[in-house]
C-alpha cells in the first residue's frame, strides 16, 4: 500500500556511544500518514438512491442554510475513502436506522423507502469497509505493549526483572492498550527499549560471585525495637516531662508469639533480617489472630523502600487462635527491608482503641499474634549458573577468574567472579544470537535475517571487545529490532500459522508462544478448526491465562482506574486497603468463574452466584460466615439480596463515581459504553459539569434536572442517566443506602466502623433509584432496571464480541466487520451463550484469523 514499510528492515548504525538506534521513526510517520490521511474528494456525488430519500425527509434540516448538527447534506461528498466523511455516513444510516431521524415531531418516512435507503447505504459502506480492509489488513502495524514486553523478555531470557516501568505508558485506544492505534513509537521509546534490554540483558548474564542460599527464621521477640517497647512501664507518669510519659506499650509477649496491636510501619521493620543481594525469595509468616472474637485477623507483608515506598506483597485473613503458615515467593531489591503489618487492629468489641489506655496489660482489643517469619533466598542460588546463562550460552564454559580480577570482593551486589570462555568466540556468537533470535522473533528466521545482528556483535569482537559484551551487544540489536517488538502480522486471506500462534498467546497469556504451539505452526496444523478449539482449552486451562482476566476485564470493566479517585474519609470512614483490593478482586473472580464454567453472557447482567472473600462480604452485609478467608468462593446470591452481576459490584461503583457522590452521568455512561455498546457523545462545548452538594440540601437527580433542561442536554441525558439513577442505591464504595450521606444537614447514622459509631458524616434525603429508559419503559430500582436489561440481550452480547475483538486483533471492528460480529454473538448462542464459547467462536473467526 502506499507508505507502507516493510517492518522487517530495520536500519541501524552505530552511534557516538556505541550502540545501535533503530531508524525508522520516518517511515513510521509515512505509513501513518498514509493510513490516516487518505485523499478526499469533494466531488464525490451522492448516489441517486440515496438522495431521494435524503431531500424528502433530510435536507429540510441539514442543508447550507440550515446546517442542524453542523451537517449539511446537499454539500456532503461520498467519498468513502475518506475516514471522516466515511464515519459521517455512518452517523447518517445509524441515525435512521435508530429511529433518531427524522425527529420524532417530523412525518416518518415510508417503511419501504427507509428499509431501502438504509441498504442500499449499508451495502456501500460495507464494500468499501471490506475494500479497504482486504487492502491494508484490519490491524495497522502493532508492537508489544508494556506488559507483554515484560512478560515476553521475562519468559525469553529466565528472569523476573521488572521493565515495564522503564518504558513509556502506552495510550489506550477504544478502550485498551493492545490496539496499533495508540501504540505510537518515538524516538524516546527507542531509547527506553535500549535502556530495558540493557537492564534484562544484565540480569539474564548474572555472573556474579554466588552466595549461600539461606533458609532463616525470625521472631518479633527479638528486634531490638520490640524489646524496647515492652520494656515500657505499664503505667507511665502523667508528667510529660518525664521518660515513657509519650510513648505507649503497643505488643503483648505471650508463651508462642509476639501480638502487634499497631499497624505503625515504622515500628514493624524486621531489621533482623540483612538483606545480602536483591533476588527472588520465599516468606513464609506464621501467625494467628489473637481477642478477636473468633474473627479472622489480616496479615500484610510489605517491601518497604525508603525512597520509593512500600508495596504490597501478600495478604492473608489469619483465623482466630489458630495459627495458620502463609507463602509468598516474590523479588525483593537490596534497597527494600520487610515489613510485617496486621490490618483493623487496636480496638475492643466495644469500640475502645488501645491508644485511649496506653498499655496492653488489661486490653482486651484485636492483635495479630505473630510466631516467626522464615526467609529463603536467593532463591536463584538453587542453580547456578542461572538458567537465563546456560540457556542463552549452552555451550560456553562458565569459569572462575582469577582471585586478583575479582573486583569489589566485599559487595554482593557487584563482585563479577565468572567468565565465558568460549573456545570459538566468533562461532559461539554466531550460535547463540541466531538461536536467541528464533525464539525472540516467534517464528522460523528467514536465510540471513540474523547476520546483521551476528555482524554487530562479530565486529564489536574484532575490535577488542570481551565475548560477554560483543554477545550483549548483539542481543540488544534483535531485543530492540522490528522483528521482536512488532508483531509479524500481514495481509491476506489469513494469518500465518506462526503469526496466529502468537494472536493466540498474546491474547490468553500476554507473552510469547509456547513450544506446544510452535510446533503446530511449524507443521501448518495450528489453523486447523478442531486443533484451536483444544489449544483454546489448554491455554486458558493454565494459569498464565490469569493475564487475560486481569488485562482483558481489568480494561473493558475499567478496573484500571481503581486508584483513580480515594473516597472522603469523612463521607466514608469504612473505606480501606483491604477492600480496595477485595473490590477488584471479586470482579476478576466473577469473569474468571464465568470464563472456566463457560457460563452465559447474561450472567453480566444479573447472576445468581457471587464471588466473595470475607471482606467483600462485610461490605456487602452478607455475612461473614460464607466466606472466611482471603480468597473468593463461590456463594449463592440470597434471595433478597441486590447483589448480582457486574453493575452491582463495588469496583463498578467505586470507578464509575467520585471519591464524594456518586454521579448518574457517569455511571450511566459506563453502562452503555462499556456494557451495552452505545458510548454517549461528548457533552456539548461550554456547558459545565454538575457539581456535587455535600452539604445534604439538594439531591444528585434534582441537580441533574436543573442542568438538563436545555435541548441540547436533554437528547443525551434521556439515555445517559436513566441507567445511572437505577444505581443510585450504591454509594460510591459500593454499599447500599437508602440515603444520602452528608457532611451538614441530617441525622446521625446508626453504622459502626470497628465497633465505634460513626459521627464523620450525617443521613440525609432519600434515594430515589426510579427512572424512565428512553424507548419508555420504566423501572423503579435495579432490581426492575436489570429485568429490563435481560429482556433485550442483544447489546450486551454484541458488545461483548467487539471488545473481545478489539482486544485480540489490536483493532476496532470496522463498518465491515458488523456481520462478522453478528456470525459470532449467533454461533456462540446456539451452543448456550457462555462466556468462553464466545471466546472460542472469536478465535475460530476468520476475522481472528487475519490481519
Amino acid at each position: 500500500m502506499p507508505g507502507s514499510v516493510d517492518l522487517r528492515v530495520w536500519i541501524v548504525k552505530p552511534a557516538a556511544h556505541g550502540c545501535t538506534i533503530p531508524r525508522f521513526v520516518a517511515s513510521c510517520a509515512a505509513m501513518r500518514l498514509a493510513l490516516f490521511f487518505l485523499p478526499a474528494f469533494a466531488s464525490a456525488a451522492t448516489p441517486k438512491a440515496l438522495t431521494t430519500f435524503l431531500d424528502q425527509h433530510c435536507t429540510e434540516c441539514h442543508d447550507a442554510d440550515v446546517k442542524k448538527g453542523g451537517l449539511d447534506l446537499t454539500a456532503l461528498s461520498f467519498d468513502l475513502k475518506d475516514p471522516q466523511l466515511f464515519e459521517n455516513w455512518v452517523k447518517v444510516h445509524d441515525s435512521v436506522a435508530d429511529g433518531e431521524m427524522p425527529p420524532k415531531k417530523k412525518p416518518r418516512p415510508d417503511a419501504k423507502l427507509a428499509s431501502t435507503f438504509l441498504d442500499s447505504l449499508d451495502s456501500q459502506l460495507r464494500d468499501s469497509s471490506a475494500a479497504q480492509t482486504a487492502s491494508q489488513g484490519r490491524t495497522q502495524a502493532r508492537r508489544l505493549n508494556r506488559i507483554e514486553y515484560e512478560n515476553t523478555v521475562r519468559d525469553l531470557l529466565h528472569i523476573d526483572t521488572p521493565l515495564a516501568g522503564l518504558l513509556p505508558e502506552d495510550t489506550p485506544m477504544h478502550g485498551f492498550d493492545t490496539v496499533a492505534d495508540g501504540l505510537r513509537f518515538s524516538q524516546l521509546q527507542i531509547e527506553k527499549y535500549l535502556e530495558a534490554a540493557d537492564a534484562a540483558l544484565d540480569a539474564a548474564v548474572d555472573l556474579r560471585m554466588p552466595i549461600e542460599l539461606k533458609k532463616e527464621r525470625f521472631t518479633y521477640k527479638d528486634q531490638k525495637s520490640i524489646k524496647e517497647n515492652l520494656a515500657l512501664p505499664d503505667n507511665p507518669p502523667e508528667d510529660p516531662k518525664k521518660k515513657y510519659s509519650r510513648k505507649r506499650v503497643v505488643f503483648r509477649d505471650v508463651p508462642d508469639a509476639l501480638v502487634i496491636f499497631t499497624d505503625a510501619d515504622y515500628l514493624l521493620g524486621l531489621s533482623n533480617f540483612k538483606m545480602r543481594r536483591g533476588g527472588t525469595y520465599r516468606i513464609r509468616l506464621s501467625a494467628y489472630g489473637y481477642q478477636s472474637a473468633g474473627e479472622p485477623v489480616t496479615a500484610r507483608i510489605y517491601a518497604n523502600d525508603y525512597s520509593a515506598g512500600k508495596r504490597l506483597l501478600g495478604h492473608w485473613d489469619m483465623p482466630a487462635d489458630q495459627p495458620r503458615v502463609v507463602e509468598v515467593v516474590t523479588r525483593i531489591n537490596r534497597s527494600e527491608h520487610l515489613i510485617v503489618m496486621p490490618f483493623s487492629v487496636g480496638y475492643d468489641e466495644k469500640g475502645q482503641r488501645l491508644n485511649d489506655s496506653d498499655t496492653t496489660k488489661d486490653f482486651k482489643g484485636r492483635g495479630l499474634a505473630v510466631q516467626w517469619i522464615e526467609i529463603e533466598g536467593p532463591l536463584e542460588m538453587a542453580n547456578w549458573p542461572p538458567p537465563s546463562v546456560k540457556s542463552l550460552f549452552p555451550d560456553v564454559p562458565v569459569v572462575k577468574l582469577d582471585e586478583k580480577k575479582i573486583n569489589n570482593r566485599g559487595d554482593t551486589e557487584k563482585a563479577i567472579g565468572f567468565e565465558l570462555q568460549p573456545a570459538d568466540a566468533a562461532a559461539s556468537l554466531k550460535i547463540c544470537i541466531e538461536g536467541f533470535a528464533a525464539k525472540a522473533f516467534r517464528r522460523p528466521l528467514e536465510p540471513g535475517e540474523a547476520d546483521r545482528f551476528v555482524k554487530l556483535a562479530q565486529d564489536s569482537l574484532a575490535s577488542g571487545a570481551p565475548f560477554l559484551q560483543a554477545a550483549k551487544f548483539g542481543l540488544r540489536a534483535v531485543l530492540t529490532s522490528p522483528q521482536f517488538l512488532f508483531f509479524d502480522e500481514q495481509p491476506g486471506p489469513r494469518l500465518s500459522d506462526h503469526a496466529l500462534a502468537s494472536r493466540l498467546s498474546y491474547l490468553f497469556w500476554s507473552t510469547l508462544p509456547d513450544d506446544e504451539l510452535l510446533s503446530l505452526a511449524a507443521a501448518k496444523k495450528l489453523h486447523e478448526p478442531e486443533t484451536l478449539k483444544k489449544q483454546i482449552n489448554r491455554l486458558l486451562a493454565d494459569k498464565r491465562s490469569q493475564a487475560f482476566v486481569k488485562n482483558f476485564a481489568g480494561q473493558w470493566l475499567d478496573l484500571r482506574s481503581i486508584d483513580a479517585t480515594s473516597p472522603d474519609m469523612s463521607l466514608y470512614p469504612e473505606f480501606d486497603e483491604m477492600l480496595k483490593y477485595a473490590m477488584v478482586g471479586e470482579t476478576e473472580a466473577f469473569f474468571a468463574e464465568m470464563l472456566s464454567k463457560d457460563l452465559p453472557v447474561t450472567n453480566f447482567i444479573q447472576s445468581d452466584f457471587l464471588m466473595l472473600n470475607h471482606r467483600i462480604a462485610q461490605h456487602y452485609e452478607i455475612g461473614t460466615d460464607v466466606a472466611k478467608g482471603e480468597e473468593f468462593v463461590r456463594v449463592k446470591v440470597p434471595t433478597d439480596s441486590v447483589r448480582g452481576g457486574l453493575l452491582t459490584q463495588a469496583s463498578i461503583l467505586k470507578v464509575t463515581a467520585n471519591g464524594t457522590v456518586s454521579s448518574p452521568v457517569l455511571r450511566g455512561g459506563w453502562v452503555m459504553k462499556r456494557l451495552l455498546g452505545q458510548p454517549p457523545p461528548p457533552p456539548p462545548p461550554g456547558v459545565p459539569g454538575v457539581e456535587p452538594d455535600t452539604r445534604g440540601a439538594s439531591t444528585i437527580r434534582e441537580l441533574l434536572a436543573k442542568h438538563s433542561t436545555s435541548e441540547n442536554c436533554a437528547g443525551c441525558h434521556a439515555k445517559i442517566d436513566p441507567p445511572g439513577f437505577a444505581l443510585e442505591n450504591f454509594d460510591v464504595i459500593g454499599g447500599w443506602r437508602d440515603r444520602y450521606r452528608s457532611k451538614e444537614k441530617g441525622d446521625k447514622p446508626t453504622a459502626k466502623v470497628e465497633n465505634r459509631g460513626v459521627w464523620q458524616y450525617k443521613v440525609s434525603l432519600p434515594v430515589d433509584a426510579s427512572g424512565q429508559l428512553a424507548d419508555g419503559r420504566a423501572f423503579k430500582d435495579i432490581k426492575d432496571f436489570k429485568q429490563l436489561l435481560l429482556a433485550q440481550p442483544a447489546d450486551v452480547q454484541r458488545c461483548l464480541t467487539e471488545k473481545l475483538l478489539t482486544y485480540a486483533t489490536g483493532a476496532a471492528p470496522t463498518y465491515a466487520d458488523g456481520q462478522a460480529v453478528a456470525d459470532i454473538v449467533a454461533k456462540s448462542l446456539k451452543q448456550g451463550g457462555g462466556l468462553k464459547t464466545f471466546v472460542t467462536e472469536l478465535v475460530l473467526s476468520e476475522t481472528f484469523r487475519r490481519k
